[in-house]
């Protein structure tokens, strides 16, 4: 028997039927015989949940599962797994019966190979009006697949402005400004903005608050992996303003990656850095003090934005228990869960109100805010062919001044369709 029909839940009970005049004895036992059958059936029924948590968010996790179990009365088996394995065991093992039944912490940008596989449950029917209205647009959009919503999302993350706050006293309040005061900063001993500018899930946001997009959407919202935006105008201007960071204000030196960026910041040494919500424990850890703002606007008030992550709970669509699956997954994506959630592990809200909730932690309230305008990167698989294109563009038009910008972007879109 597989760990996904090895369940155990709350069985029926047989009320005592009244009859008004001829009690049918034979009729009753038939009756109580069929009843007791089902509750017998029903016992020992187990939601099965794969998770990628770990951490405190896996405590988080069981402390959820343990308060589902004693108000639906159904017993819920945790089992954790990489995100890799997670989802080819899924989409190996779902249409045989022996998966999970709910996966939870799953990217967005992961599911849509699941949902195309057909082992995701469209939750369309399960979410409830009052939830759905409660989500940011960009979540909603993260987890929705052709139209279809194929999760519920729970939280959602993505780089802001994080600032050394030992160095920088006051928050710039344009990117100009911005950028003037790094370059006062870049001295013999301190570095003032620095990112891994050659990865592409970073320098999105360069070439996006430009004008440029990896997708196109149509009418439905549905992402159009024919309509490639990172070589028309917007994107061309939006990679010469991150050239202009190393070539003309001589900020960001070649050979910088994540790793470097990083470490200049936990020593003290930079005062500006482009991450994530990833890298603040450990600035904590290193004692600084530090704030998170949105990267501040164009001079023409433009919201610089780019790339945002959204996780959550998704249904296998073959569970036997998809009713239950459902509503775990409802359970721990309620706002009461998100909010708890940002308490115990930082974690960003997708949940308007509930992100509204934690506003008193400047941290989580940063980064909410910085995410407001950022897009969810496609969760579509056609997004595979984009990596390698875009960051061997970037490679290029970082390293050599010379490099036209338009012909090296088109040549990377024109890798990417295939052509």
């Amino acid at each position: 028997m597989t760990a996904a029909r090895a369940r155990r839940g709350r069985g029926s009970r047989v009320r005592p039927v009244e009859v008004r005049r001829e009690f049918d004895l034979k009729k009753l036992v038939i009756a109580l015989t069929a009843a007791l059958a089902l509750a017998g059936a029903a016992f020992g029924q187990t939601l099965t949940v794969w998770t990628t948590f770990q951490d405190q968010s896996l405590d988080w996790l069981r402390e959820q599962a343990a308060s589902f179990s004693e108000g639906f009365g159904v017993d819920v088996e945790i089992v954790r797994l990489d995100v890799n394995e997670l989802k080819q065991q899924a989409l190996l093992s779902a249409p045989q019966g022996e998966a999970g039944d709910v996966f939870v912490g799953v990217p967005h940008d992961q599911i849509g190979e699941m949902a195309v596989g057909g082992v995701l449950a469209d939750m369309t029917g399960y979410a409830t009006a009052g939830y759905l209205q409660d989500l940011s647009e960009q979540a909603r959009l993260g987890y929705t697949v052709n139209g279809r919503l194929y999760g519920l999302p729970m939280f959602v993350e993505g780089p802001a402005l994080v600032i050394n706050n030992d160095l920088v006293t006051e928050v710039p309040q344009t990117y100009d400004a911005m950028l003037d005061v790094a370059q006062e900063l870049t001295t013999a001993d301190t570095f003032g903005f620095m990112f891994d500018d050659v990865n592409f899930y970073f320098a999105y946001a360069w070439l996006k608050t430009h004008g440029g997009y990896v997708f196109g959407r149509d009418a439905s919202g549905s992402l159009v992996p024919s309509d490639v935006g990172l070589a028309n105008e917007g994107a061309v201007a939006g990679a010469n303003a991150l050239r202009a960071l190393r070539f003309e204000r001589g900020l960001i030196p070649s050979g910088t990656n994540f790793e470097v960026a990083n470490g200049l910041f936990v020593d003290g040494a930079l005062a500006m850095i482009y991450t994530g919500p990833w890298s603040i424990p450990q600035y904590r850890d290193a004692g600084l003090d530090v704030s998170v703002v949105p990267v501040p606007p164009l001079a023409d008030g433009t919201p610089f934005s780019g790339f945002m992550g959204v996780q959550g709970a998704l249904v296998n669509q073959f569970s036997e228990l998809k009713v239950e699956a459902a509503n775990f997954a409802k359970w721990i994506t309620r706002t009461d869960a998100q909010v708890s959630l940002a308490r115990l592990s930082g974690r960003i809200p997708a949940s308007v109100s509930a992100l509204q909730q934690v506003q008193d932690d400047p941290i989580i309230a940063g980064f909410g805010e910085a995410l407001l305008n950022a897009e969810p990167m496609p969760n579509i698989p056609e997004m595979g062919a984009v990596w390698q294109p875009m960051g061997n563009a970037l490679t290029v038009l970082l390293e050599d001044e010379s490099a036209d910008t338009s012909a090296t972007l088109g040549g990377a879109v024109e890798e990417i369709l295939g052509r």
